[in-house]
């Protein structure tokens, strides 16, 4: 057949090709004829074929016959002997015209190939700089000492070449994968960087001396240089036509080079010449390596260098100190600038200064709080670039940043990042493979599109490096040729069917899997906002208008169901435009806008649009131009829907959230579901979180977000949940008790290491914390402080370098431990503290020897104190001291039994406080201290433990509930009364409870007829037009009752 072609005529020759798939076949005839004088004549049909076969036949024959030229004969003859070899070879010839010019310049890079076994190497970092070390030093004895600039520069770029010769024909035979591929391409780039590095900052020590910096200790140190890789190179992503983004950052700029002694010349600074300023020294560093790394000479060049991602940018200095680097993207640092910097790595030069770099830039990077301000930043940025391609080239295709592209998908992720990573360290990264899958472990993106994400994205990658290894050139747009196009699919696996070329099947896939990226792309950056405006009343839209007339506004208000719809109406000027003299950035101004519209319908639906409104402006103007929470909720339909009915259900609530908007975060987690916590689980939360901050400040604002969100968990849970929740009154107050309990036992940690830290330790380490009041009986409430008395062993020292006395060491451990508590910081206070309680009141000291305290309580305490003190308990410390000290009290306590000279002090302290605290009228009552309430409640239970507590122990009980139960179980009182008065205090605790949370009242004054108890009523419970008044009777019936047992129990049967 060989014969034959080589004699056919010229006709009989061009039909036969072109049957072969070759579109040049006058060309093709040529190459045949002229490798018939090569010892390749004999395989000439098997070259036609392997060449048939190829992404290009006629580039196929063309190249091979211009490398069969300058291949040596030792390699020809392995060709020849081994077909696979051979057909590698056509292969490669066929798909890159590339690779096939380096293979035709001399005969050592097939013998690489082939002979060397070179495209069956796989190799890592340490190779690739090994190998240039070795290269540099054999150059150098060519080139001699005396031109070093030249030798590097050419051994840099012959070193490349041969590389990606290996690498690229790896790729194209599909020896190595696009992950192996790419990761060797940047591993190549980080060698050449680093060997750059060092030659060049070598020449200038030797022309300038050792640049020296002054410590903040004063110390001198060598200033050091580093290389940060961005982009693909950060991600060890390279293509094979990808300019390598980098950042020179170097140590500091307080100090100056050493200089050097001059040969001949007037001398300077002391004998010395070359001194300069540190950053000149490193400026002429950052252009030594950009030059030698990315000027073309006849050898090409080794990698294109883009500087555009240092500060400020082309007009920003080519290299930057930490300290000014710092600075700049404190202070001026962008979005895009944050998302470039989730791909910065150290590529080169000190990976120590680099890592220091990362480290110092991680709160810019990272924001505290879920950052999805990033999602319209990134959206933005995708807009822009859709734009610049449109205005370019409005037909083509393009693979990185086009329509399902490449860009999307690092959009995608880099949103997720900046939103998520700030709080969870397992996503972050560089390289996009790993961080999808990260993604999909931590439950970000679902599996299917984590694996269509990937799939798509080494599939997109795979077709970039076709794109461009065909002529090494940058680009990532898809041919628009259809022979171009068919010889790209060809390489990418795609093959021809009786129906359809390879080119047009390669088409179908790559619209296809687009899509899908489009449509997950889409799903993240704009179906939340279309979602958003469906089913809006277009009444809602023209009352937010500017344009709107005042009248027509107010009219529109009214009809919605505000109340106010003048207030209103202003409310939403002041949202929409802000404060008086204050500035919105015209970027939070459209996320607003985007919202409001949404916010406002949610809120003309809610039960009280008018409260609903007047939190949202108040929020509205706590977080000023601060778009980042306006960004949150345009994301997340949820969280405003919840916001909607904090604002228009709680005022309690709704004033913890606006004075603190940065919890915003943790309506989107889980956690806010959780409907009970034990105390060891929030101690162990507590625990992590204060651990986790750096300095004392920090603990305490860090352990007053915990209790700021815990509080908001429970009253949301207890709002919205209700006792279908689990969360009835006792619930609520047993996990406010827990919160507490777990609060004061960090504090007590807290303080006791940093008084520890000063004075020692005591000898005698008993020390307990003593709860009392409703934190001691388990009843707590919202705005309830901690009763508290504090106990320690007795009389001794410490034992660290100053001493002082045991007294001493525990009054600063309870001052401290009340200041961790109620300290006020800009996240707020723990709990408030009250330790009126102990011996002596306020004019006693604020720690008791155990003693002492029982002493006190033996022969002192009046008949009020050993009342306060039936609902004592362990809180913290020592736990079988404290168990050990409340038994012994509760004794003493009890011993002493209550007689008819106790019980008319009670009955005189009740009635001061009915008459001094409650004041009620005919239409005024007070559900705590008024005739009948819960004082009356409290009051009759302790006092039947009193007087019956030394003889049956069942009936102690710091707990009210629990108390009443146990009378009744014992039959000191009877099941009907304690039917009553059961379900008396539970309706008093929910009023108490509803008071607090929904009105924001401290007290529990109910007045007949007003407006707030018609609200407190529905939010109760109560329903219809008169649950106002259904409340009022009901509690009438309930106080009546309450005060009749009352009077009775306390043996007085015509009344107080």
């Amino acid at each position: 057949m060989t014969a034959d072609i080589l004699h056919m005529e010229d006709g009989d020759a061009i039909a036969y090709l072109r049957a072969k798939g070759f579109s040049d076949e006058v060309k093709a005839i040529k190459d045949i004829k002229l490798l018939a004088e090569t010892p390749f004549k004999q395989y000439i049909q098997d070259i036609i074929n392997y060449s048939a076969l190829s992404p290009s036949p006629s580039d196929s024959l063309n190249n091979f016959e211009k490398i069969a030229s300058k291949t040596g004969e030792d390699v020809i003859r392995l060709l020849c002997g081994d077909n696979n070899s051979l057909r590698q070879l056509v292969f490669i010839s066929g798909s890159s015209n590339f690779l096939s010019n380096i293979l035709a310049k001399n005969g050592s890079g097939t013998d690489y190939l082939f002979k060397g076994k070179g495209l069956y190497i796989k190799k890592e970092l340490e190779a690739f700089s090994a190998e240039l070390e070795e290269a540099i030093k054999e150059s150098k004895w060519s080139y001699g000492s005396n031109d070093h600039l030249k030798y590097i520069a050419r051994t840099l770029r012959l070193y490349r070449e041969r590389e990606y010769l290996r690498i690229g024909a790896r790729d194209i035979l599909n020896i190595a994968s696009m992950a192996e591929t790419t990761l060797e391409l940047s591993d190549l780039a980080s060698a050449c960087l680093d060997a750059a590095c060092r030659f060049c900052l070598e020449k200038l020590k030797g022309d300038y001396g050792i640049p020296v910096y002054i410590d903040f200790d004063g110390t001198k140190r060598e200033s050091e240089f580093v290389i940060i890789g961005m982009g693909k190179l950060g991600g060890r992503e390279l293509n094979f036509s990808s300019d390598i983004d980098i950042i020179y950052v170097y140590s500091s700029d307080n100090g100056e080079t050493t200089g050097v002694t001059p040969l001949s010349g007037v001398e300077k600074n002391g004998g010395l010449s070359g001194v300069i300023s540190l950053h000149v020294f490193f400026v002429k560093l950052s252009e030594m390596v950009t030059k030698l790394i990315g000027q073309v000479t006849e050898d090409g060049l080794v990698f294109r260098i883009d500087l555009d991602l240092r500060p400020e940018g082309r007009s920003g200095d080519l290299a930057n100190s930490l300290r000014s680097a710092e600075i700049y993207y404190e202070s001026w640092g962008q979005t895009w600038e944050r998302a470039a910097m989730l791909k910065a790595r150290p590529v080169a030069g000190s990976l120590r200064l680099g890592e220091e770099f990362l480290k110092m830039l991680e709160p810019f990077i990272y924001r505290r709080y879920l950052d999805f301000s990033a999602i319209e930043e990134i959206k933005g940025m995708k807009e822009k670039i859709d734009f610049s391609l449109l205005r370019r080239d409005p037909d083509a295709v393009d693979v990185k940043l086009g329509f399902g592209g490449i860009r999307e998908i690092e959009f995608f992720i880099q949103a997720l990042q900046l939103i998520n990573a700030g709080k969870d360290r397992s996503i972050r990264g560089q390289n996009t493979l790993r961080i999808l899958k990260a993604l999909e472990e931590k439950g970000y993106i679902a599996s299917d599109d984590a694996n269509t994400l990937i799939e798509v994205y080494l599939f997109l990658r795979d077709v970039e490096h076709r794109i461009q290894i065909v002529e090494a050139r940058q680009t990532q747009a898809i041919p628009k040729r259809a022979k171009e196009v068919e010889r790209l699919a060809k390489m990418l696996g795609f093959k021809n069917t009786q129906q359809k070329s390879a080119g047009e099947l390669f088409w179908e896939r790559y619209k296809i899997i687009t899509e899908r990226v489009h449509e997950i792309y889409d799903r993240l950056f704009y179906k939340p906002s279309r979602e958003m405006e469906e089913g809006i009343q277009n009444e809602v839209f023209i009352v937010l208008s500017d344009e709107t007339e005042w009248c027509d506004a107010i009219k529109i208000l009214k009809g919605f169901g505000f109340n106010e719809p003048e207030r209103t109406f202003e409310n939403l000027k002041l949202i929409k435009h802000g404060q008086p003299f204050s500035h919105i950035p015209q970027r939070t101004r459209v996320v607003l806008g985007r919202i409001l519209p949404f916010l406002l319908s949610r809120i003309i639906a809610s039960p009280d649009p008018d409260m609903a409104l007047a939190h949202l402006e108040r929020f509205a103007a706590k977080i000023g131009g601060r778009g980042i929470f306006y960004s949150l909720l345009a994301e997340n339909r949820k969280v405003m829907e919840l916001l909607v009915k904090l604002f228009s259900t709680s005022a309690f609530l709704s004033r913890q959230f606006i004075e603190h908007p940065e919890i915003m975060d943790y309506l989107l987690s889980s956690e806010v579901n959780k409907t009970y916590k034990e105390r060891e689980e929030m101690y162990k939360e507590i625990t992590s979180i204060v651990e986790s901050a750096e300095d004392y400040e920090s603990k305490l604002d860090a352990l007053r977000r915990y209790k700021n969100t815990e509080i908001l968990r429970i009253g949301i849970n207890d709002v919205f949940g209700g006792e279908s929740a689990g969360m009835d009154v006792s619930t609520v107050s047993r996990q406010i008790t827990c919160l507490a309990e777990a609060g004061l036992e960090k504090a007590y940690q807290m303080a006791l290491d940093e008084v520890s830290r000063r004075y020692g330790m005591p000898g005698d380490k008993r020390f307990a914390v003593l709860a009392l009041g409703k934190f001691g009986g388990e009843e707590i409430t919202y705005s309830s402080d901690l009763d508290l008395i504090f106990v320690y062993g007795g009389a001794g020292e410490t034992d660290g370098e100053r001493r002082v006395s045991n007294h001493e060491f525990y009054a600063k451990l309870c001052q401290r431990i009340i200041s961790v508590l109620a300290a006020v910081t800009r996240e707020g206070f723990v709990f408030k503290v009250d330790t009126r309680l102990r011996p002596s009141g306020s004019s006693g000291p604020i720690v008791i020897t155990q003693e002492a305290f029982l002493k006190y309580h033996e022969s002192k305490a009046a008949v009020w104190e050993r009342q306060a003190m039936i609902r004592a308990r362990h809180a913290a410390g020592n736990i079988d001291f404290g168990n050990e000290t409340v038994a012994s009290l509760h004794n003493i306590i009890y011993k002493k039994g209550l007689n008819d000279e106790d019980i008319t002090e009670l009955l005189r302290i009740r009635k001061r406080m009915e008459l001094e605290i409650a004041k009620e009228t005919p239409d005024r009552y007070n559900i705590k201290t008024g005739k009948g309430g819960l004082i009356d409640i409290e009051f009759a239970v302790q006092a039947l433990q009193m007087r019956y507590g030394k003889d049956i122990i069942n009936v102690r009980s710091p707990n009210t509930m629990h108390g009443l139960e146990n009378l009744a179980e014992e039959g000191i009182i009877n099941f009907s009364d304690y039917d009553l008065l059961k379900e008396a205090y539970n309706f008093y605790r929910l009023m108490e409870n509803r008071m607090r949370i929904v009105h924001d009242r401290t007290d529990e004054v109910i007045i007949k007829g007003s407006s707030d108890v018609s609200r407190l009523a529905k939010r109760s419970g109560f329903e219809g037009e008169d649950a106002g008044g259904k409340l009022i009777r009901q509690y009438l019936g309930y106080s009546k009752m309450v005060r009749e047992i009352y009077t009775r129990i306390m043996g007085f049967g015509g009344g107080i």
